[in-house]
């Protein structure tokens, strides 16, 4: 248990440890929804129709939404994704340089979710750049929330969400938006901001965390495991465990988003106070010898795992067999603490990747 700061001088709690991180992740208690804080927090001001999606609720509410939604998710679906996903991937790798130094990062790792999660909710291939610009500094998790550009990027993703669904509405296709507009429980159907805090949140979840797990585990998997690694190449159900486990083992995500008690809450012997901002660490969790050959956190845990998190190691272990297929010599530039690390305290991601094809 520690007491912090964040960047805007806020309070916070850090709770740390495998146990601890888990138990707090899956108790009712701890709210995702801000209405719980007692102190004020802020966040990010998004506007309504970006700011009630699925990461900042609980209760009937988030659990009503997220059913409406997880349908598209559903195993019956991955099929599709997969093909979706190798196709995006064979189109990204076959772009690369034959040999010499390559940069995977611009070259692979942070087209590769843009050009999925676009497919995945159907948006115009021709938008892809403008849905990546106006997304890239909302995604910067540590930026201001009242600056212009971040208010100005708000309303260039509101606009282009707006017009795609309203497209979907006129003509709808074999996508994500068309099958969320199509879904019903009984007479219960998304509304129209539903319907713009899902897409939002698919971008957000799509974008940012599917780069830093799939260089992670390109990284670690070319400077750690390529030996073993090709020997496995043409067994997928093998190399996916693989790769599973280097993203296990990277863990990019070092706190889950802020959660806030709706009573008292006494962790390790200390009291956190009801509508205190509490951040649970996943990294400490992961480094923790008490999580070893536990549950895995990398995608969240309990009520608020992430809907997308097949999609994601997907991505990675599509991209590594790629690039391993693709290069047969293929080796690192340095060691990784020379890399440029992405600017946030709430991610361990690389922001560069380069490596030497021969």
């Amino acid at each position: 248990m520690h007491q912090a700061e964040l960047p805007d001088g806020s309070p916070v709690w850090v709770v740390t440890g495998y146990e601890a991180v888990t138990r707090l992740l899956a108790d009712p208690r701890m709210s995702a929804a801000k209405a719980d804080s007692t102190t004020g927090y802020r966040g990010k001001k998004l506007p309504p129709a970006l700011d009630a999606n699925l990461l900042n609720m609980d209760g009937e509410e988030h659990r009503r939404i997220r059913k409406l939604a997880a349908e598209a998710f559903a195993p019956r679906n991955h099929v599709a994704h997969e093909k979706m996903v190798v196709e995006a991937v064979s189109e990204l790798v076959t772009a690369l340089p034959a040999n010499g130094e390559i940069d995977f990062m611009d070259g692979l790792c942070e087209p590769l979710p843009a050009r999925v999660t676009g497919a995945l909710l159907g948006l115009p291939r021709e938008q892809l750049g403008a849905f990546r610009d106006a997304s890239s500094l909302l995604l910067r998790l540590d930026s201001s929330p009242d600056s212009e550009e971040t208010h100005k990027s708000m309303t260039t993703l509101l606009g282009l969400l707006s017009g795609v669904i309203a497209d979907k509405r006129r003509a709808p296709g074999d996508d994500l938006l068309s099958a969320w507009i199509a879904t019903r429980d009984g007479e219960d159907r998304l509304t129209e901001n539903e319907l713009m805090s899902l897409a939002f949140i698919t971008i957000v979840g799509g974008f940012e965390n599917t780069i830093s797990v799939t260089a992670f585990a390109l990284d670690e998997l070319v400077r750690n495991h390529q030996a073993h690694a090709r020997e496995i190449l043409d067994r997928p159900d093998e190399f996916a465990k693989l790769i599973r486990q280097l993203i296990h083992e990277g863990s990019p995500m070092n706190y889950s988003l802020r959660r806030f008690p709706t009573a008292d809450l006494e962790v390790n012997g200390v009291t956190i106070p009801r509508g205190h901002t509490v951040f649970l660490s996943l990294r400490s969790a992961h480094l923790d010898p008490a999580g070893v050959g536990k549950a895995d956190l990398v995608f969240g845990y309990g009520r608020h795992y992430c809907l997308g998190a097949k999609l994601a190691e997907l991505q990675a272990q599509h991209a590594a067999r790629a690039v391993l297929h693709r290069y047969p010599h293929l080796g690192v530039i340095g060691p990784r603490a020379d890399y440029r690390l992405r600017s946030s305290w709430l991610t361990y991601a690389l922001a560069e990747l380069r490596m030497i094809a021969a």
